[in-house]
């Protein structure tokens, strides 16, 4: 078999809203967005690089440093939460979408948190399963086959010449 270069497939970077209850709609972006995959992956090397400057036995906090929760819930609020529509500050108001006010509603909310990355989680495999759908599919002037060339008629069945 030969050696083929397979196109690298991009996730698909759309946005989708999900019903958080009967009263607030959450916009949400893919889990697999490649910018939240690359912030993620910075935040978990500064965490070690953190951790490193303590031996072991002992135990500190850098100054300044935030928790990994915390951080993975600003990350999540930049990357992955969109918008939503219904939300409420604690007075009942409508609260408008930002990062920040984002972060802070993930954090303090567990059940908004694992809300977030269970329904991420899902729009990606739901895409990367319609994108893998999509590439499977003959092209429709073609005979089906992988190369969409129809098979060369053996000697045997050619036409008398």
């Amino acid at each position: 078999m030969a050696l083929k270069l397979v196109k690298k497939t991009e996730p698909v970077s759309n946005d989708k809203w999900f019903d958080f209850d009967k009263d607030t709609k959450i916009l949400l972006a893919p889990i697999d967005t490649p910018e939240y995959q690359i912030a993620l992956e910075r935040a978990r090397r500064r965490l070690r690089r953190n951790d490193e400057q303590f031996t072991e036995g002992t135990v500190g906090v850098v100054s300044g440093e935030k928790t990994e929760h915390q951080n993975h819930c600003m990350l999540l609020s930049h990357f992955i939460l969109k918008d939503w529509d219904g939300a409420q500050d604690d007075e009942g108001n409508p609260l408008k979408y930002t990062p920040a006010i984002g972060a802070q509603m993930i954090e303090t909310n567990v059940d908004f948190f694992i809300f977030v990355l269970k329904n991420a989680a899902e729009f990606a495999a739901e895409n990367k399963g319609e994108l893998a759908e999509t590439v499977e599919k003959p092209l429709s002037g073609s005979s089906g086959k992988e190369s969409g060339a129809a098979k060369r008629r053996s000697a045997s069945s050619s036409t008398k010449g």
